[in-house]
């Protein structure tokens, strides 16, 4: 049975931002804890190819420290946390883990920004039984069905093997006329870009969806004019092109494409899911659709909060990767406040986070969250839309099973 946390609201430089109280704390467990240091870590990609990712994941992570900090820590203690740049590499992801975990001696971390540095990070954090919590990486077996045992590994962003089905179902059942054809579009050389691949083949194969895919049409990352292959695609005169890919590259097909003449639809995956990359893709992407797991319109208490915190702080609103980053700190807050930490056994105070974070429920910018029992989300999805300005519409939302 899962314990329920409440939310309680504190004002911090005059903006109510949202703290929890802790399911099973006492008087005298805050007061043990008074003094003491929660370490946790945090690797994102400040530069790189994450780099449109990374710096608001930054941002949100120290709003939540602070937050949580002003209200009277975990327990009483103070939380830190250390932000490194992983470049968006393996090697620097792999390293900047294995030095936070044995030389900073973190409790956890949150991480990496890309699924295709997670692959080189995530096995080094659980071999080293240190609980680490995804917060962005959306690829493959990720979680669950991992090819090492993940047991230490969780995560709060919504995987492409959820959201691009979802995406392209919903679009699918409220279209008129249903869409026939498409055409696929992706990098080979990046885990996130061929995993979304992966799961677009997967769903237009599915009865109910109807899409004959027309081109696979496959290039690299580092690919700086993407027109040939554009061309190529919108030669097919595709209903739908569906667009796998991260960074700035989602804008430049879509820019091209309708450049190039292309009025259907564009459907995607959590690449999309950017004020960055909306932005880039200004009119030329309007009414391009992805699967989120947040959205920033909406007004429950736990997200209105946390974006009027964060603009407040940062003169901007807050985007998915921002979201799921304050998320993941709550989560981690969470269970250290349940899960009577000693500060001085770290190995044994890993476990116990990791055991009380299987059992976590609490409200967050997301929604109500809670980790299914493979450590993968189960909360509620938002479908966006870009409105053409920079920005999201919400298209429809679609519960938990």
């Amino acid at each position: 049975m899962r314990t329920t946390s409440r939310i309680r609201w504190w004002g911090t430089a005059g903006v109510a931002v949202a703290l929890f109280a802790s399911a099973c704390g006492s008087s005298s467990g805050t007061a043990s804890s008074k003094g003491k240091t929660l370490k946790l870590g945090a690797v994102f990609s400040l530069t790189g190819a994450g780099g449109v990712y990374g710096p608001q994941q930054q941002q949100a992570v120290k709003l939540a420290e602070e937050t949580i900090n002003a209200g009277g820590g975990v327990n009483g203690a103070n939380l830190s946390i250390q932000v490194v740049d992983d470049a968006s590499t393996q090697t620097q992801a792999a390293q900047q883990t294995q030095t936070l975990i044995q030389q900073n001696q973190v409790v956890a971390l949150l991480g990496p920004t890309l699924s295709n540095s997670a692959v080189a990070a995530h096995p080094i954090a659980d071999s080293l039984k240190t609980p680490m919590l995804a917060v962005s990486t959306t690829g493959l077996n990720i979680v669950g069905t991992c090819p090492y045992p993940c047991t230490y590994i969780f995560r709060d962003s919504l995987g492409e093997a959820a959201a691009i089905p979802t995406n392209i179902k919903t679009y699918v059942a409220a279209a008129s006329p249903k869409p026939k054809t498409g055409v696929l579009l992706y990098p080979n050389d990046d885990k996130f870009s061929v995993d979304g691949a992966t799961a677009v083949k997967q769903t237009v194969t599915d009865p109910a969806v109807g899409i004959q895919l027309l081109d696979t049409i496959q290039f690299s990352k580092s690919d700086a004019d993407l027109t040939q292959f554009v061309n190529q695609g919108v030669a097919k005169h595709p209903d739908v092109i569906f667009i796998t890919s991260l960074g700035g590259i989602p804008a430049k097909i879509m820019t091209a494409a309708r450049q190039q003449g292309f009025t259907g639809q564009f459907l995607g995956g959590n690449g999309f899911n950017s004020a960055a990359v909306s932005k880039q893709a200004g009119n030329f992407g309007k009414g391009a659709r992805s699967a989120s797991a947040w959205y920033l319109g909406n007004d429950f208490a736990s997200n209105a909060e946390f974006v009027k915190a964060f603009k407040a702080k940062y003169g901007t609103d807050p985007d998915q990767f921002a979201a799921q980053a304050y998320t993941g700190v709550l989560i981690l807050a969470d269970a250290a406040k349940r899960a009577k930490l000693t500060y001085t056994d770290l190995a044994g105070d890993r476990q116990k986070l990791r055991t009380a974070m299987e059992s976590t429920n609490i409200q967050t910018p997301l929604g109500p969250f809670q980790f299914t029992s493979t450590h993968d989300v189960h909360q509620t999805i938002w479908v966006i839309a870009m409105d053409g300005q920079g920005g999201f519409s919400l298209v429809t939302s679609v519960k938990p099973s």
